[in-house]
């Protein structure tokens, strides 16, 4: 089934890494208990050699790709196509590979609601530099969090401080270097995992630990840009008071507004 999966599907990934990486994080996703481990015995590889070609420790040569590609389904001709690394591109000039690096890596970042959750855990009093415990704090499994933690590190949206601590260094605007496709594919896929995340806590949270609230009203759509650029105030006003000296969660803060009338060009 997960080779047919593979085979089959078209493959958005930029290198044969990004596609290791995704796959990981794809089969921990579907089962819990799945580990770097698990995957690695599956491909017929030493566990650290993944970790480092994964992490982009250890090059992958290609050889290894092609190995590594047939044990995940791939056909020959999908894996030519796809380079080992970003550092494989190297026939392109400096700045189109430090573009592509950034546009694969801030896409990545973009569409997995945890990257930016692990920022804001760092503001923790009691944040550990610890892939376990924020694997544990968020829900998530550790695969899934080394992996977004190295992307953020390489991005420079997180880094290290002199006594070893993971700290966020992520600046406003830091996350829009994109192509028009990749960010509405992006936000989509963000968005969705958002409203997930929301369905979940109002299954599992109590109320008196979380808000689920709405108002239905009559619109005129032309004021919808105007309506927008208030919600985004708000939002903003909101995370400047209530910054506070000592966090103990993250929480998350989501508006909806959007039509429930159906309109005239979808009818």
């Amino acid at each position: 089934m997960e080779l047919h999966r593979l085979k089959s599907k078209r493959i958005q990934a930029r290198s044969f890494k990004q596609l290791l990486q995704e796959e990981l994080v794809a089969r921990c996703r579907s089962n819990p208990n799945y580990s770097l481990r698990s995957f690695a015995r599956s491909l017929q590889v030493e566990p650290s050699a993944l970790s480092q070609m994964i992490n982009g420790k250890r090059p992958i040569t290609e050889k290894m790709k092609m190995r590594l590609g047939s044990a995940l389904g791939l056909t020959t001709d999908q894996l030519r196509r796809l380079p080992a690394s970003a550092e494989a591109m190297q026939g392109h000039n400096e700045i189109r590979i430090q573009f592509q690096q950034l546009t694969m890596d801030s896409f990545a970042v973009i569409s997995d609601w945890y990257h930016y959750a692990i920022l804001e855990l760092t503001y923790l009093e009691d944040f550990k530099s610890d892939a376990i415990w924020i694997a544990q704090r968020l829900g998530i499994t550790k695969s899934e969090v080394n992996i977004a933690v190295n992307r953020l590190l390489r991005l420079g949206l997180l880094k290290k401080n002199e006594k070893g601590k993971w700290i966020d260094a992520s600046e406003n605007g830091e996350l829009t270097h994109l192509s028009p496709s990749e960010t509405s594919d992006a936000a989509r896929k963000y968005q969705i995992q958002l409203l997930e995340l929301s369905q979940n806590a109002v299954r599992e949270i109590a109320v008196k630990k979380r808000n689920h609230t709405s108002a239905t009203l009559c619109f005129d759509p032309e004021d919808l840009e105007l309506a927008i650029e208030r919600i985004a105030d708000f939002r903003r006003s909101f995370a400047r008071d209530f910054q506070p000296k000592k966090a103990k969660d993250v929480y998350q803060l989501q508006i909806s507004f959007f039509p429930l009338t159906k309109q005239k060009d979808n009818v």
